[in-house]
């Protein structure tokens, strides 16, 4: 937690123990003092002071002194037991004192809330109704809830911190925790991190909340080939350094579990690299490495690279060498720019994986896979009773390719998105799209859906 809130707590204890000093030495400050509303120790204003208590019987000082006291104490007690309340206030204020190291990562999370003592907790909801098509044929009509998650952060002191986020899907269906670290803040340009990582590929991995996404589905490079979001066991660091006025250079590099062979052994619609991420314990004792650099020249700004490289089988055992090692690696190139009014950001990706000599032309060995949107927001103010809120319009391509060796075993899609939100951290979305899909043996097949999504922080 922000060691703002802590200060703030002890600021109010302190100034209304010092107030009741100040106003039990001197009582004609009692009357100035409320009618100005201020500190009388900083008011501008001098005289027009007005001796309420000169004229009062020694009881009825020692009765307003008394209220004094107990005031000192109830603020004690509300600090100390429900200090969340001043936190929970200035948590209302989503916009962060300072620039976050991932805009919507890790740490910069709205509407955290303090608990008794140093846990903040927060989260956020996320429900779709969809109606879907496939080649003719309605496959999907009906509602989700698609997410639940919840995140707590807590500040050890200044130097330490621990973070996580528990997701609920479908109902609990799948529960997963997604993100849980340890930070030791060495230096602004070197933290020390362990934990289960966020795998910093490619930027959306590192922000992808579904109140900040601003279309109902995520990116299909993402969920298809990234496997957003990727969470590996891992450590390692990340830093920043400034560059002239409004500039920085982010970095972040740890070393994981990696993938497994699931990513073959368990895909029968040839190499899917989600499923190998289930490496929670290393399966061939080789860590892989995984790491981003992004080069930011202000806010709104940004371009960074990325890449994920291990081996995902088990090549050695007591070691002996059993087989030849086969490696994944992943590279990626995303951007953040806003031109005009409107916000453009993408990724594109390619990924190569090695593949044992009996499998080869049954199982991709390089795919590749990219996206790219534009979203402008308009017509704030428009809905009267909320004046905080606004539209935004959006359109997003999507491609990726499973195996780049064939014609086929690609995905193709274009989605058009008009959203309202009557905060910042809250998106009604309303998503139409068609796309084309082709199996291994290029055969054409077209999609079309209408899809609506609530989704916010709490």
């Amino acid at each position: 937690m922000r060691p703002v809130e802590s200060i703030t707590i002890v600021r109010l204890v302190r100034n209304t123990a010092r107030n009741s000093i100040i106003l039990s030495r001197h009582p004609r400050v009692l009357s100035r003092h409320s009618r100005e509303g201020g500190n009388p120790g900083r008011s501008g204003r001098r005289g027009n002071w007005i001796p309420a208590l000169a004229g009062m019987t020694l009881l009825g000082r020692l009765r307003i002194r008394g209220c004094i006291h107990l005031q000192v104490y109830l603020a004690a007690v509300l600090c100390g037991v429900f200090g969340g309340s001043l936190a929970a206030q200035e948590a209302q204020d989503t916009t962060p004192s300072e620039r976050p190291f991932v805009d919507g990562g890790a740490y910069d999370k709205p509407y955290l809330t303090r608990l008794m003592g140093r846990t903040a907790i927060g989260g956020y909801a996320e429900a779709h109704a969809r109606w879907e098509e496939a080649d003719g044929v309605t496959e999907n009509a009906g509602f989700e809830m698609r997410r639940w998650n919840i995140f707590t952060f807590t500040q050890v002191n200044d130097y330490v911190r621990v973070g996580a986020e528990l997701e609920f899907e479908e109902l609990a269906e799948e529960i997963k925790l997604e993100f849980a670290v340890i930070d030791v803040i060495v230096h602004p340009s070197f933290t020390l991190r362990a934990g289960a990582i966020l795998s910093p590929l490619g930027r959306f991995n590192l922000s992808h909340d579904s109140p900040r996404n601003e279309f109902t589905d995520r990116p299909l490079v993402s969920t298809d080939i990234i496997g957003t979001a990727l969470t590996e066991p891992g450590v390692g660091g990340l830093g920043q350094f400034g560059l002239g006025r409004a500039g920085r250079l982010t970095y972040e590099l740890y070393a994981v579990n990696g993938f497994d062979q699931g990513l073959i052994d368990d895909s029968p619609d040839g190499t899917r690299i989600p499923a190998g991420r289930a490496n929670i314990e290393d399966n061939n004792a080789s860590p892989a490495v995984v790491g981003r650099v992004a080069w930011s020249p202000r806010i709104g700004y940004e371009l960074g690279f990325s890449g994920h490289h291990g081996a995902y089988n088990v090549f050695r055992l007591d070691g002996e060498a059993v087989e030849e090692r086969n490696d994944v690696s992943m590279w990626v190139v995303d951007f953040e720019v806003g031109l005009a009014g409107v916000q453009f950001s993408g990724e594109a990706l390619t990924a190569a994986i090695d593949i044992p000599p009996g499998l080869q032309g049954i199982f991709a060995s390089e795919q590749r896979g990219l996206y790219a949107q534009a979203v402008r927001p308009f017509g704030r103010g428009w809905v009267t009773t909320m004046p905080g809120s606004f539209f935004e319009a959006g359109a997003r391509y999507d491609a990726v390719d499973f195996d780049a060796d064939l014609d086929g075993d690609s995905v193709q899609r274009a989605t058009l998105g008009l959203n309202f939100r009557p905060t910042q951290d809250t998106a009604l979305k309303l998503n139409y799209l068609r796309g084309r899909s082709r199996d291994r043996f290029n055969n054409l097949g077209e999609e079309a859906g209408f899809l609506f999504s609530i989704a916010t922080y709490f």
